[in-house]
């Protein structure tokens, strides 16, 4: 019953703007108090104040129960998203109500660099990528040897990175030996090293360093913590920088509080839970930057992301 007078209200709130000629901002102020209404029509009711059209994605679940007092539209929208962990976006005259990944999907706002290869081939150089930023969009020009990678500047940074590390003559010169119609003898003596691994699973490192690498062979030791395989000197130098940007902690991202201007999440790690705040550190891993569904955290030039609920 109390929704229905809701709406009526909004109702007549819209109509008496348009009638008056005057349109309906969405820094208008606003009073609102809702018991356990549904996300949706929160988020409707909320668009039609603020006079877009509005598009809530079927992401979107759950109910609300909050009292709103001489807010804006927009203060209103950040408030509801961020407690709820949705995201939204004005395209045009239409607010989109999503989860942050399908916003990022459908609605990118992504940056692009583009990446010229000299030695090694654009496949190759593609699925390393892939395998190190799962989370970004690559197409390769096989013709142009060029590859065009869509991302955050973070994850385009350290794109550039691997690329700088991986695109040397000793790479080609390996790729030419494995693709060879005969199998040829190697003339250059492999190298044995041992990485050690801090935090990361190094079953899982290893993993990606086949996929990388299929012609060499690896072993995580889980007593020493440590990778140990053989390899061309040259590709050592690509596997140390793989491992170090794998060689990550396993954090649980389990909840997000915010109070005022303080931002805090709570982290499950080793069969603890920690609460953290930004500036706060874990393992050796500094929390930067609290997000309405993720947290990123740093070290030593390496950045990660948390998302809650992987």
């Amino acid at each position: 019953m109390a929704r229905r007078l809701l709406r009526t209200a909004v109702s007549v709130l819209v109509l008496v703007a348009i009638l008056a000629g005057t349109p309906v901002l969405a820094d208008t102020l606003v009073n609102m108090e809702f018991k356990e209404a549904p996300l949706v029509d929160v988020f409707q009711i909320l668009g039609e104040i603020g006079g877009w059209n509005v598009l809530v994605d079927p992401s979107v679940q759950g109910t609300v129960s909050f009292v709103l007092k001489d807010l804006s539209v927009q203060e209103a929208l950040d408030l509801v998203t961020r407690t709820t962990g949705y995201r939204y976006k004005v395209v045009g005259n239409t607010l989109v109500v999503a989860t942050e990944a399908r916003l990022r999907t459908e609605f990118s706002s992504e940056d692009f660099v583009f990446i010229n290869l000299n030695y090694v081939d654009v496949n190759s150089a593609r699925g390393l990528l892939a395998m190190v930023l799962p989370q970004v969009r690559i197409y390769g020009d096989a013709t142009r040897n060029l590859l065009v990678v869509y991302g955050s500047p973070t994850e385009l940074e350290m794109a550039k990175q691997v690329i700088k590390e991986y695109d040397n003559p000793g790479m080609a010169v390996q790729k030419a030996v494995e693709t060879a119609s005969a199998p040829q003898p190697e003339e250059i003596p492999l190298k044995t090293e041992a990485i050690p691994v801090s935090y990361g699973d190094g079953a899982a490192i290893i993993r990606s360093l086949a996929v990388a690498f299929p012609s060499r062979t690896f072993h995580w030791d889980a007593q020493t913590r440590r990778i140990i395989g053989q390899a061309l000197d040259e590709e050592w130098q690509v596997i140390r920088s793989l491992v170090w940007q794998l060689d990550i902690p396993n954090f649980q991202l389990k909840g997000i509080m915010q109070a005022g201007d303080r931002s805090m999440a709570l982290l499950e790690y080793a069969g603890s839970t920690v609460l953290l705040g930004e500036g706060d550190s874990l393992d050796g891993w500094t929390l930067t930057e609290v997000l309405n569904r993720s947290v990123k955290f740093q070290q030593d030039g390496r950045e990660f992301t948390v998302v809650m609920g992987r």
